[in-house]
């Protein structure tokens, strides 16, 4: 667990104390302090703090929160339930990457035969045969520990007397508090892929290897793990599940992981509607006992509906929302993949929304709107893009007011790229306003300005004459006709 404070006060000697403090309780509970005093240990706790809250980098569309608040002396309990998830989370995605490699070396395996008259099969030879055993056998290994998490642990050295430890002196009461506390770790690196190295060990043999590490990324990308930030002495627990929308499979394991949390907060005595409410995901855990005298306040108060119209009332679960629906999302992840707005999502997704963008942006002009900054131009592109799988996937065809949106974005952007300098993730929203330019001329909806077709003419011209006589006519009399209209305005008032 990592656990980032940042303390203030305009007393010097109070805040050395307090962080003096925090220290000594990490070291009293086998835990490391921190205190970043000098500028460059500031520098480097900023930096961290920054790849702590780009929890998006994970994502490509969004992250379930489900905020929980839990009582003070349940926290402990708390966090090992989640940490017991996360355990069994991580297992059965290391035996899905166990499945799918035996699949792979049972197929066509790649081999570099070009100096070499043998052929795959020759060179593989009874190698094949090898991996598969391996397989099954650490396959049968992580089965019987992920069924037996509440095991003694000894159960497990009797069982697997030769099978790897980090700390064979430990003796941990169970085989779920073994891995809790890192005594005993699921290593596909020791466990598969360095067995893996050592048989298939010549230079024949680096494509298959490449091959392995490649199914275990893909593998890897869609497991489903969950995420703490807590608050520091009020219980309200952020609870968060980064989910790639692309991957379906993905997205319904987190959905059974959500209800596993629920259920987990009310055995704690906690309550589900934590600092962000209740919204649509939490709708369905609430029981009609505790929904109920709000609704009947709703009706009481705006019997028409006027304000959040359906908010919270029979209907408004995941049943029919748009985003983050599971019913929908297999749609969605198919327009993601399949189209240009999957590509610009992309290239936006880690935004952190921390605005360090806006100052050195030409285009964010506070004085005139606060509309054109990176970082709002993000969000925009953010929402054009629910709105376009939105009518994607319900079929009323997608409105041409959003292509009109989406040019607006694109066309305020000097394509500087300024922007990517200040950006804790880097993203270089130049490229982005390319991309979504491209987009809108792919589909024939890039809207027509004199002026920029005229200056961009101006930029690609070449032939000297053209130039020159270009040049004459905008900056010689256009811009003569605009001071003189401007100047004219002034006087009339």
């Amino acid at each position: 667990m990592v656990l980032l404070a940042d303390i203030v006060s305009d007393d010097e000697n109070a805040v050395a104390e307090a962080a003096s403090q925090i220290v000594r309780f990490a070291n009293a509970r086998t835990g490391e302090g921190f205190i970043a005093v000098t500028p460059e240990a500031r520098k480097k706790f900023w930096l961290d703090r920054s790849r702590t809250a780009a929890i998006a980098r994970h994502t490509n569309a969004f992250k379930i929160n489900e905020d929980v608040v839990i009582p003070l002396h349940r926290l402990g309990d708390y966090s090992d339930g989640i940490e017991r998830i996360n355990i069994e989370l991580s297992m059965q995605n290391k035996l899905k990457l166990v499945d799918t490699l035996a699949e792979f070396f049972r197929g066509h395996l790649p081999m570099d035969s070009e100096n070499t008259a043998l052929s795959a099969d020759e060179l593989i030879g009874e190698r094949r045969e090898g991996a598969l055993e391996l397989l099954a056998e650490v396959k049968e290994r992580w089965q019987w520990m992920l069924d037996n998490l509440d095991a003694p642990f000894a159960d497990y050295r009797t069982r697997y007397p030769h099978a790897p430890l980090d700390n064979p002196d430990a003796q941990p009461e169970t085989l779920f508090k073994a891995q809790r506390d890192f005594q005993l770790r699921v290593s596909w690196k020791r466990e598969l892929l360095e067995p893996l190295e050592n048989m298939f060990a010549s230079n024949n043999d680096i494509p298959l290897l490449a091959a392995v590490r490649k199914i275990q990324q893909k593998v890897l990308r869609g497991r489903v793990f969950v995420a703490l930030h807590m608050h520091a002495g009020d219980g309200n627990v952020h609870t968060n599940i980064p989910v790639n929308s692309d991957d379906y499979d993905m997205l319904q394991t987190a959905h059974k992981a959500v209800a596993r949390i629920m259920a987990l907060a009310r055995n704690l005595n906690g309550v589900i509607s934590g600092e962000h409410g209740i919204g649509i995901t939490k709708l369905e855990f609430l029981s009609e006992e505790e929904i109920g005298p709000f609704r009947a306040y709703k009706q009481r108060v705006d019997p028409n509906g006027h304000f959040n119209r359906g908010k919270l009332l029979p209907g408004a679960d995941l049943t029919m929302a748009y985003t983050p629906s599971f019913e929908l999302l297999g749609a969605e992840s198919l327009i993601l993949e399949q189209s240009d707005i999957g590509t610009i999502s992309n290239m936006v997704k880690d935004c952190l929304r921390c605005g360090k963008c806006k100052p050195v942006c030409s285009t964010h002009v506070p004085r005139a709107n606060l509309l054109y900054s990176p970082r709002n131009k993000i969000l925009g592109v953010g929402l054009l893009t629910e709105a376009f799988l939105y009518e994607e996937q319900t079929r009323r065809g997608v409105s041409l007011k959003h292509f009109e949106e989406l040019s607006d974005v694109a066309d305020h952007c000097t394509v500087c790229h300024r922007c990517v300098k200040p950006c804790p993730v880097k993203i270089d929203f130049g490229d982005v306003s390319v991309a979504m330019r491209n987009f809108l001329r792919k589909t024939g909806n890039k809207s027509f300005n004199p002026g920029t077709a005229i200056g961009m003419a101006f930029l690609t011209a070449k032939d000297p004459a053209t130039i020159k006589a270009m040049r004459t006519g905008l900056v010689g009399i256009a811009y003569k006709a605009q001071r003189l209209g401007n100047n004219r305005a002034r006087n009339l008032g």
